[in-house]
């Protein structure tokens, strides 16, 4: 079982509705999405453009059609590739909304496979599947009644979710037996750590130590992992939290620099333009 104390802290649902969907463009709403995890399901249907989705230690090329599942505490990012913007819905939601009581026979002998540690899915579910067809309308359709903010809606959302669960098992999906570590694994704690304390000074010494790695380790496993340095990912995080906040806050570039861990103005703004190929008052006025 995966330590679950620093994991996204964002809340993606609620008791009352235990879902959240989210529509995401690359590189308008932020850069990318960078390395992270969080204990709720999440299925991501791609409308247009093209991107790499990692989910693991595996690097999956993503195109408009295709449809994501990744399962609760995975370790994920999202970039985009070439020179179109990487558009998709997401929907984050809580297991239960699903699957219930794990006490049922439905859960202990049919859809526990989905939460089992040795379980991976195919991705992406794209036109190869047989059932693709279904799939993606099953898809389209959750999201269109998720926007109806509603108790029918909800109901919606939960068949349509059923389905495409039940269809992605039956067409052989999933394999299991995959019980290797992930090369991500013993670096988890230092992403979990940066994306919580994002805003405060961070060393390298620190998060070494939060990963009982020897600091020269620590570093070379950091970048073969994740492909940047601990600064270059450091820096993705900020940015990443600064274009939100930019575009949902009323709030400056100065305060937004601030807020998530810049001390010098200059930086902030060169970095920013250096990811998003736009000052932070430009990228304001386009939002």
């Amino acid at each position: 079982m995966k330590d679950r104390s620093n994991e996204e802290k964002r809340k993606h649902s609620d008791a009352y509705v235990p879902y959240t969907c989210y529509r995401c463009n690359i590189p308008d709403f932020f850069p990318s999405v960078p390395l992270h995890w969080h204990r709720e399901f999440e299925l991501a249907f791609i409308h247009s453009g093209n991107g790499e989705f990692r989910i693991g230690d595996s690097f999956i090329p993503i195109s408009a059609g295709d449809i994501i599942i990744v399962k609760p505490g995975s370790i994920h990012s999202t970039e985009k590739t070439g020179s179109r913007k990487l558009i998709y819905d997401t929907i984050v939601f809580d297991e239960s909304f699903l699957f219930g009581n794990h006490s049922e026979r439905c859960y202990t002998e049919y859809l526990n496979i989905y939460n089992r540690e040795d379980s991976k899915l195919a991705l992406p579910i794209g036109r190869a599947n047989p059932d693709y067809a279904i799939i993606r309308q099953c898809t389209e359709q959750l999201f269109e009644a998720a926007e109806k903010h509603s108790g029918e809606g909800d109901f919606t959302v939960k068949i349509k979710l059923a389905e495409i669960f039940r269809l992605v098992l039956e067409s052989g999906m999933i394999e299991t037996g995959h019980t290797y570590e992930l090369a991500s694994d013993p670096i988890r704690p230092a992403i979990d750590y940066i994306r919580n304390n994002y805003s405060e000074k961070i060393s390298v010494d620190t998060l070494a130590g939060e990963c009982h790695l020897s600091k020269s380790y620590f570093m070379n496993l950091f970048k073969k992992v994740t492909g940047t340095t601990v600064i270059g990912y450091l820096m993705q995080v900020r940015i990443d939290k600064a274009c939100r906040l930019l575009a949902n806050e009323n709030m400056t570039a100065s305060e937004t620099a601030l807020s998530v861990g810049y001390t010098n103005i200059s930086n902030f703004n060169r970095q920013f333009r250096q990811l998003t190929g736009s000052t932070p008052k430009e990228y304001k006025k386009r939002k």
